[in-house]
């Protein structure tokens, strides 16, 4: 066991001994940790086997061990129900057996029970696992990590004028453009993206629709069969909107242009300012 052991993420503890309530695993730098007994029933473990456990603590503040897995692990970001409101915040449901204090200091706005937030899994200086809704003290506005058509994980975040701004591998902050969404986004939802381009100023510019081939060739014969279904033309071309293409497509219009162009140099197509045709048989 090394000393990295962290509350709030799933480790593989060495069993040390069973006792009456449970039984005691190496914690590393935690210390032992208990497993309760209701969470080993039917489990055969005994001294030096290893049990993968999520770490969390208990009403007093000492770590426990548990078999469930959870919504969201230290150091991610993820959306999770208020259940409940105290005197010392609010406690959310991220699957644990106990729930997760987010601190009042540590909350954007007023939170009612049932309400949900948008948050990080993170500990307090005393090394107590809390959340967070202060998410730029964690999140970066810009990075230099990523190149153009990285896949990437992203977690919704909110709308804006210009899109939908995002939460990039749980590191920084991201936006998807409008006409890059193939369907609205809610908050919290995860999803893959990619990464449109390196802006100058180091942010992100994101997209739901893969890069390369595979992403023009899935477009390409979703286009075949709506000009065959529709007579072999449609009202759509190099002029038309992104909001008309995205209407038809669910796709940017820089992904639509792309695919039209791979049609049109294998003469399958017949492209126009405002509509597109299947070529005539020969």
């Amino acid at each position: 066991m090394t000393a990295s052991t962290k509350l709030g993420a799933r480790h593989s503890l060495e069993v040390i001994k069973p006792i009456h309530n449970g039984l005691l695993l190496d914690g590393g730098s935690l210390g032992e940790v208990l497993l309760p007994s209701r969470e080993v029933e039917g489990q055969n473990l005994g001294p030096g086997d290893s049990v993968l456990v999520t770490l969390y603590s208990d009403g007093q503040g000492r770590p426990m061990a548990s078999l469930r897995t959870p919504r969201v692990q230290h150091g991610q970001v993820a959306s999770l129900k208020v259940v409940s409101t105290s005197k010392v915040g609010a406690f959310l449901d991220w699957g644990m057996p106990k729930d997760l204090l987010l601190p009042f200091a540590e909350q954007k706005g007023p939170i009612r029970e049932g309400d949900w937030v948008l948050v990080m899994v993170t500990t307090d200086r005393e090394g107590r696992l809390l959340a967070s809704a202060q998410l730029d003290r964690f999140l970066d506005d810009t990075s230099d990590d990523y190149q153009q058509g990285d896949e990437v994980s992203l977690v919704a975040a909110h709308g804006t004028d210009l899109g939908y701004k995002v939460v990039v591998d749980n590191r920084c902050w991201g936006m998807i453009a409008k006409q890059e969404l193939r369907a609205p986004l809610r908050p919290g939802q995860r999803v893959t993206g990619y990464v449109q381009r390196l802006r100058d100023d180091g942010k992100l510019s994101l997209s739901l629709n893969p890069p390369g081939a595979l992403k023009s060739e899935g477009l390409s014969e979703q286009i075949l069969a709506a000009l065959e279904k529709a007579g072999g033309e449609l009202p759509l071309g190099d002029k038309s909107s992104p909001e008309d293409i995205f209407a038809t497509f669910r796709c940017s219009k820089n992904a639509f242009k792309q695919a039209i162009g791979g049609l049109y140099k294998e003469r399958r197509i017949v492209i126009d300012k405002q509509s597109i045709r299947l070529t005539p048989p020969a």
